[in-house]
């Protein structure tokens, strides 16, 4: 069982990534311009990448759209709303490093240049701890 991992975080709060939504803007032309700007943005980060992802599908929670993609070391949880979070999940920080590097890539291409620095310098790596059994007698008495 895999107890620690690396997130690779991007935490737009200033709204600049082009597939931002608002509640109000849900199922008008506005929807169409960013889920059409959030293919395109997958499209390059893929081709940065240099392999394809698998579309899991969306979620709809209160304001926020949760998009899921299988990566090929990992999975990418894309949240779209106030704010918009991209939070990539890796096994191997080396996987996680590639992973930031290719990101920075695909928003250098994405976003104006003035705008860059506020997104791409704020990307961190997180070495995560998990752990789905709790620890000690009484966790694993639960379980039997």
């Amino acid at each position: 069982m895999i107890k620690e991992s690396y997130d690779v975080v991007l935490v737009d709060f200033s709204g600049i990534l082009p597939f931002k939504l608002e509640r109000e803007n849900i199922l008008t032309r506005q929807e169409e311009i960013a889920i059409g700007n959030l293919k395109q943005f997958i499209l390059d980060l893929e081709s940065s990448l240099k392999y394809e992802s698998v579309y899991l599908g969306a979620d709809f929670l209160e304001t926020r759209f949760f998009h899921r993609l299988i990566m090929k070391d990992g999975l990418l949880e894309l949240l779209i709303g106030t704010p918009i979070t991209l939070i990539g999940h890796f096994k191997e920080k080396e996987n996680a490093e590639q992973f930031k590097s290719s990101l920075e890539e695909t928003l250098n291409k994405t976003i104006p240049s003035r705008l860059r620095p506020m997104l791409v310098e704020s990307i961190e790596i997180k070495k995560v701890e998990r752990s789905i059994v709790p620890s000690g007698k009484k966790g694993l008495s639960k379980l039997g």
